[in-house]
This record gives C-alpha cells, sequence and structure tokens, in this order.
C-alpha cells in the first residue's frame, strides 16, 4: 500500500486540484493540518500494534463481493457518517482517513495483488514482497522533495481528541510525531528501516537497490509497467474527490 508519504502527497495534490468546490477547499486548508494527518493516520497500526482491520477495515487476502473499508468503516460508526455534526478538525481528519482507505483498497486490487501477490509468477512470493516495498521506498524518494522544500504539511498542528473510537489518542500522537520529525529540514526519512525491520532485511540491502536505476528497471519495472503509477494516481484522485464530495455533501448544501 502507498506509503504515509504518498498519502500526504496525494493530499496537497487534492487541495490544490481546480475541481475541488471553493467552500471545500476553504474548509479543509483552514483545517489542513487535521486533514493531512488524517490522510496518513490508518497507519497508526505501525506504532499501536492494531491488526490491519481494526484500522483499516479490510484484510487481506481479499474477498469478493464485499464493500470497500470506507463504507465498511461508516456503516461501524455511523456517527461519523455526519461531518456536518463533528467538531471542523475531526470532520477534516475523518474525510483523509477516508481517502487513505480509498487510496489502499485501489492499490491493493489494481497493484499489490496482480503483481506482487501470491498467485504472480515471477520471482518467489517473498521475494515479490521486498521488491514491493522496493517500489514504494523508490516513490517515496521520488515525491519526498515536494513535501519537505519549505512548505511542509504542519502534522504537529493536528491535536488529536477522540478523533477515532478504535484508536487511543496516546497512539495517535505519537504517529503524529513519528511522522512530522521526519519532514523536518535534514531530517532522515524512516520509510526503508520501517520496511526492513518488518522482513528481517538489512536496510542496506533496501540502499543498494533503491540506488541503482539499473537494478530497479530489471527487477522491478521488468515485471510491473512504469506507466501503472501514474494511471493509478489519476483515477484515485478523481475518485478522492468523488469520496470528498460525497461524504462532505450535507455541509455544504449539496456540492
Amino acid at each position: 500500500m502507498p506509503t504515509p508519504f504518498y498519502h500526504l502527497s496525494v493530499a496537497r495534490e487534492l487541495l490544490e486540484h481546480p475541481v475541488l468546490a471553493e467552500s471545500v477547499r476553504a474548509f479543509l486548508f483552514q483545517e489542513r493540518a487535521a486533514f493531512f494527518f488524517g490522510c496518513t493516520a490508518p497507519d497508526v497500526q505501525t506504532v499501536s500494534g492494531q491488526a490491519r482491520f481494526e484500522t483499516h477495515y479490510f484484510d487481506l487476502p481479499l474477498s469478493i463481493n464485499k464493500l470497500p473499508p470506507w463504507e465498511v468503516l461508516l456503516r461501524h460508526h455511523p456517527d461519523l457518517a455526519q461531518p456536518e455534526m463533528l467538531a471542523p478538525s475531526r470532520g477534516a481528519f475523518l474525510i483523509g482517513y477516508l481517502l487513505h482507505l480509498q487510496a489502499d483498497w485501489r492499490w491493493v486490487r489494481e497493484i499489490f495483488v496482480p503483481y506482487f501477490g501470491k498467485r504472480s509468477l515471477w520471482e518467489t512470493f517473498p521475494r515479490r514482497l521486498y521488491l514491493h516495498n522496493i517500489l514504494r521506498s523508490y516513490i517515496d524518494q521520488v515525491i519526498l522533495p515536494s513535501l519537505t522544500n519549505g512548505n511542509q504539511p504542519q502534522l504537529h498542528q493536528a491535536v488529536p481528541a477522540a478523533w477515532l473510537p478504535f484508536v487511543d489518542d496516546h497512539y495517535l500522537f505519537l504517529w503524529r510525531d513519528f511522522l512530522a520529525e521526519q519532514l523536518q529540514p535534514g531530517a532522515a526519512v524512516r520509510t526503508v528501516e520501517v520496511f526492513a525491520s518488518r522482513q528481517g532485511i538489512s536496510p542496506e540491502e533496501y540502499y543498494q537497490l533503491l540506488s541503482s536505476e539499473e537494478r530497479i528497471q530489471d527487477e522491478v519495472f521488468a515485471y510491473f509497467p512504469r506507466e501503472h503509477l501514474a494511471n493509478y494516481r489519476q483515477a484515485l484522485i478523481d475518485e478522492n474527490l468523488q469520496l470528498i464530495n460525497d461524504y462532505l455533501r450535507n455541509m455544504f448544501n449539496g456540492i
């Protein structure tokens, strides 16, 4: 699934998108710290230790005929489906959270399962998991300059206050600070270290591959067409914009 930094990159693009209604843009910009943080928040499981379903509302392997995870979350917690009844910062956070679930759902179905999942036929499954992490780390290298160029998302300004009924605020603060520190000028991004720790592989092995465009082409993009990344992002932006409109419709009188 995309890294938190990819989700932040998409959130910034959404906030600047010309199709976004001005009333919605003004609301999300006013509450941008909460909105940006919400776009990363499902990955709080990294520090909370929760199972995937507890924060993402879907599990692997995927099952057919299942509702998408953002709809599952709102069915489990119908009070969260009415942003007009929530504090503005919480509503902005929640729309970010739902957008993250939509991005992960699309990524799993269109990228992970067909190209890196158990039924794919190139390399071994453990090797594909490693190369999937290489792909995500490589994307981070491409997008991070736009997030650390002096106009960083001010995640530390988000102040959770019982925003989620299924995650303790303590873990949200830990996750917020973990990400915010990495976005500071000159800070080291820890994507590779997190992936390496999960797979029991040395970070040096990751960095050696990531430093070689030729190896990335031969070992990743030879099997996963590079153009799928652009196609994925464009389709995701379109779906995210629709989800924003659907979720905030009552707040902004039928946008």
